[in-house]
């Protein structure tokens, strides 16, 4: 049996939550097929297919093409040379694919926030997400509510949906870490020790919420001086409104907007924040939460379905659309060491229900039934 696997989002150093899903997945589903290796019950051959070589020991088909690199030049990979199961991790499917095709669609937000995207996007991912629902054989999703989103917008058989949640593994700490080390690199964000800072870390885009957190920082900044905000990721659909916001609110000297982080700055970042925020107004599943459960950090985020499902009562939700709610929220969980504590702790055995092997367990599983 050849199991093919798009692979194309595992190419990008500057990862999003949909890179990030691929290249764990990936890494965990070839890590258990040579585990069954050692005693097979079927062969499985893996290839993957890749617009440029990947550091991955396993059969690649290197297929470089500058644009609609799935639509154009995957489907005529599919066409001339098609595996038996095609699994793309990443929501849009080829449009010539085999019968068995398997994909992972991680939310469908464009549904509910049609101006956060760009007139292109909106098309192309309503138009993939429709096409998977009608011709991939099976559909895999993060969260029931991404299930239900399924089912509402696209008709979509439930018979072929399968819950799969993503997973997480430890991430590894950098090496040979000193203390000077890590005081320059935090310096260069502006941070020195004892500060308290409220984390952001995703894309800076109007999906995510962020102007309704800055101007409720702008008041909650008010009472507690001491406080500054990091909102870091690469610019997205909107962002010229968050820079407005900034302005408006006179809130250069306490908001930093760093870019997009490494993993290394990443790792610091959560290590030393006050407070990890994730006031999106949509999520599928929302891969920070389990971020900040590692590192131990009070979660402040949106009282919406998928992050519930996924936060479990480790974090304490806001209503995102409420600017009010949200500065008192801030206050709130500021001011309340036992609050922080407790959702601490729980955050710490929440995240221990998300792994990767877990993950993949399931989905060979669907895979190679």
């Amino acid at each position: 049996m050849i199991l093919g696997i798009d692979a194309s989002r595992m190419t990008s150093e500057a990862s999003t939550g949909v890179e990030f899903y691929s290249r764990g997945i990936i890494t965990w589903i070839l890590r258990l097929l040579k585990e069954q290796a050692k005693r097979p019950r079927r062969e499985v051959e893996v290839v993957l297919y890749t617009p440029q070589k990947l550091d991955v020991n396993c059969d690649q088909r290197v297929i470089p093409f500058p644009r609609l690199w799935t639509q154009i030049r995957l489907s005529y990979e599919m066409l001339i040379n098609p595996p038996d199961v095609l699994f793309v991790p990443s929501h849009v499917i080829p449009l010539i694919h085999p019968k068995k095709t398997v994909t992972m669609i991680h939310d469908v937000a464009f549904r509910y926030l049609r101006d956060a995207y760009s007139p292109f996007q909106y098309y192309y991912l309503n138009f993939s997400a429709w096409f998977a629902c009608k011709f991939a054989y099976k559909i895999l999703v993060p969260t029931n509510a991404v299930k239900q989103d399924l089912l509402r917008f696209y008709n979509c058989d439930p018979k072929k949906v399968f819950v799969v949640p993503h997973g997480m593994d430890a991430p590894a700490a950098p090496e040979h870490f000193s203390e000077n080390r890590e005081r320059e690199i935090l310096m260069r964000f502006g941070i020195v020790p004892g500060m308290r800072y409220i984390l952001f870390i995703g894309r800076l885009e109007t999906k995510k919420n962020l102007l309704r957190l800055l101007r409720a920082f702008a008041e909650f900044v008010k009472k507690h001086p001491d406080y500054k905000m990091l909102l870091c990721g690469k610019r997205g659909i909107g962002f010229e409104k968050i820079w407005q916001v900034m302005e408006d609110n006179g809130l250069w000297n306490k908001v930093l907007l760093p870019g997009y982080i490494n993993e290394e700055e990443k790792h610091l970042l959560l290590k030393n924040c006050a407070i990890f925020a994730l006031p999106s107004l949509q999520e599928g599943f929302g891969f920070p939460i389990l971020e900040a459960f590692y590192y131990k950090k009070p979660l402040f985020t949106s009282d919406i379905l998928a992050i519930r499902e996924v936060a479990g009562d480790a974090a304490m939700f806001i209503n995102p659309y409420k600017e009010k709610e949200i500065a008192d929220g801030l206050a709130r969980l500021a001011d309340n060491k036992k609050l922080r504590e407790k959702l601490i702790e729980s955050g710490a055995k929440q995240v221990k229900k998300f792994k990767w092997e877990t993950s993949a367990r399931k989905i060979l599983k669907i895979l190679l039934s």
